[in-house]
């Protein structure tokens, strides 16, 4: 079979974690929790433009002379091949050679995280993700174009013949934001954290406790050993965020917790964290590191370009396309296909925004190979009704996908059949279920719930009427109505009940509901494990949220972890994938088969293939550059309503996705 190309810089995070593994802590824990809690002190106010330096430590360039070549120092490059390591000499990058430094961007998201940390419980969210991906580094990426690993912190690893071994050599020129270096020490003790009970998460836990702990070899070079074979734990290691010693010492991860829920710890990445024009609740600011140690090496041309990045935060969705079109965001992912298909139509757009229509704004959407992810409605079936199967299907079956589809949708998206939607993981045998009312409602008799009350609701034989809540977020009752009336038809009453992000993920963490609508990423290398392994089901803090228990989804994960046979792995995902389906843990939802669809002010550059080979909405960040002299247009035409700018395309499939899948 013809293997689906990808790139992927990876950053691997708690929730794509593995398999069995070992004990939970490390046997030599000496850091210890101080029980206090640490508010977030403001820092100096940095200048207000250009990149900013928080060194506090002076250290000298390249590796420290006290460190032999053998051992990692200074000569390293030139004997490692000879010692058995390998490294990626491509060092080419895919940003633009013509991408200019400076300037701000702007984003916004619908929720202020519930801490600043990157470990740990309530950290499963895409805004900790970014804030992690902006300030820390991993030991290597991962060029699925060709599937090789790239240097990132480490320029050299080493896997020993029995394939659980692993060697890494850190880049001597690595420095933290604090000004030290980093060395091998900082990857030990990160790994004491990710394997920390204290952090409570049993997910990262269970996944790095699979490792013996890492054994420091020399200041550059550290040792580990995986305690099981498993194709994924070189892979997984290789993605771990890293973070520095000199401040995981003071701690344990209950000590973390505490201290870091509000700061974050110094980074090895191209931006900080602004603490003094960032406001809790409000709006998170990052400004470019102006001593970032890998600032001037190939692999980064063209890439971390803006000085600032401000993410606003505003959790009503038509104050967010209000605010965009007002030039206080500047870009702006579309999430409502009515809104991309009427109100953002460049050549008819509503009269109060004829900024479109003038190529002020312009339109974007982008095919390439990002996984597309799973969403729908979750069931929690450890408890009535949802632990039975009949009861399930029938809410799927009365959930009218096709008619949001077509009149919400304007057809923009696909209906979802599968865990892996429109992947070579999808299994085109998995059941199909779709809108059928007189079927759900025969099971729903069938499952104890065949008699009336006055109002018309079903009950049960105790004489309890089917009624439920369901949290949804503001701006979704459009949704979500649909389905409410549709249950209601069916004797069922739907509770609809706005609630904020923060407070929804808590209740689902904790298993207080019975029905959410929830989206999870796309996987590169789909990892069932941890959302479907039945070791997690009745578990809080982890990604099985609805319960599901399979022997044989059991049986299959345990053999994954050896399957070192790629073809094999794709037969395995698929037997899973038809097991889950059939089911129905969830009522599926649909999946845009695009990876970007936004607009924005036409004042940034970007490169021609616009995003990464499998990046999504927030890769702008990484790829685009301020444009001067077009920003200095822009406000020209903004009070010139005579100047126009070409619109150029609007659809992009820089890959050849769409040819391909054709």
């Amino acid at each position: 079979m013809k293997r689906t190309k990808l790139l992927l810089i990876l950053s691997i995070v708690a929730m794509l974690l593995v398999s069995c593994g070992g004990d939970s802590n490390s046997s030599k824990r000496v850091i210890k929790s101080k029980g206090k809690s640490s508010t977030m002190k403001k820092s100096e106010k940095f200048a207000s433009s250009g990149p900013v330096s928080v060194a506090k430590h002076k250290t000298a360039p390249g590796a420290d002379p006290k460190v032999s070549a053998e051992m990692g120092g200074a000569g390293f490059e030139e004997i490692a091949e000879s010692l058995g390591w390998e490294t990626n000499t491509d060092n080419s990058s895919d940003g633009s050679p013509n991408a200019e430094k400076g300037g701000k961007f702007t984003i916004a998201l619908n929720e202020f995280p519930s801490n600043y940390r990157t470990v740990g419980r309530l950290t499963n969210t895409q805004v900790n993700g970014l804030m992690g991906s902006l300030v820390y580094e991993s030991l290597l990426g991962l060029d699925t174009k060709t599937l090789k690993y790239k240097p990132s912190l480490a320029t050299h690893w080493k896997i020993e013949d029995d394939k659980q071994t692993f060697w890494f050599r850190i880049d001597p020129n690595a420095r933290w934001s604090d000004g030290k270096p980093v060395v091998a020490e900082d990857i030990l003790y990160s790994w004491k954290l990710y394997t920390d009970e204290g952090t409570l998460s049993p997910s990262t836990v269970q996944t790095y406790s699979q490792y013996e702990e890492p054994e420091i070899i020399s200041k550059y070079i550290l040792k580990v050993k995986a305690k099981k074979l498993n194709w994924r734990l070189f892979l997984y290691f290789t993605g771990l965020k890293i973070y520095p010693s000199h401040h995981l010492k003071k701690v344990d991860g209950k000590g973390y917790m505490e201290k870091y829920n509000w700061k974050m710890l110094p980074g090895s990445g191209a931006y900080v964290l602004d603490e003094s024009n960032t406001i809790k609740g409000k709006k998170i600011s990052f400004r470019k590191r102006s001593d970032y140690w890998a600032e001037k090496y190939p692999s980064n041309v063209g890439l971390y370009n803006f000085d600032q990045l401000d993410i606003i935060v505003i959790r009503d969705e038509v104050l967010t396309k209000e605010k965009f079109k007002k030039g206080e965001i500047d870009f702006y992912p579309v999430i409502r296909a009515q809104w991309w298909v009427n109100e953002f139509n460049d050549k008819n757009p509503v009269p109060s925004f004829d900024a479109l229509k003038r190529g002020l704004v312009k339109k974007l959407k982008v095919y390439n190979y990002s996984p597309k992810g799973h969403s729908g409605i979750a069931f929690n079936m450890r408890k009535p009704p949802f632990d039975n199967i009949d009861i399930r299907k029938a809410f799927a079956m009365l959930w009218n996908i096709e008619e949001l589809r077509e009149k919400l949708f304007y057809n923009e998206y696909f209906k979802i059949r599968s865990l892996y939607p429109g992947s070579i993981y999808e299994n085109k045998d998995n059941p199909r279920i779709d809108y059928n009312p007189d079927e759900a409602n025969k099971l729903l008799d069938k499952a104890g719930w065949k008699n009336r009350d006055a109002e018309g609701y079903r009950i049960n034989s105790n004489g309890e009427r089917f009624e439920l809540d369901m949290m949804i977020n503001q701006g979704t009752e459009r949704i979500f109505t649909p389905y409410q009336e549709d249950l209601r038809a069916a004797g069922i009453k739907l509770n609809l009940k706005i609630s904020d992000g923060n407070t929804t993920f808590k209740a689902i963490n904790e298993r207080r509901f019975k029905i959410h609508y929830t989206g999870w990423g796309g996987l590169f290398f789909p990892n069932p494990e941890t959302s479907l392994h039945s070791k997690y089901a009745d578990v809080n803090n982890t990604n099985n949220i609805t319960g599901f228990k399979s022997d044989r989804v059991d049986e299959i994960c345990n053999e994954y972890d050896k399957m070192f046979d790629e073809q094999k792995r794709i037969e395995a995902i698929r037997e899973i994938d038809k097991i889950v389906t059939s089911s129905v843990h969830y009522a599926d939802g649909w999946y845009a088969p695009y990876s970007l669809r936004a607009v924005y002010w036409n004042k940034f550059g970007m490169p021609d293939h616009i995003i990464g080979y499998t990046g999504g909405w927030s890769e702008p960040i990484s790829y685009w550059w301020y444009d001067k002299e077009q920003a200095k247009k822009l406000e020209e035409a903004k009070k010139d309503e005579s100047i126009t700018f070409p619109h150029g395309p609007i659809e992009y499939d820089p890959y050849g996705t769409l040819k391909e899948k054709k």
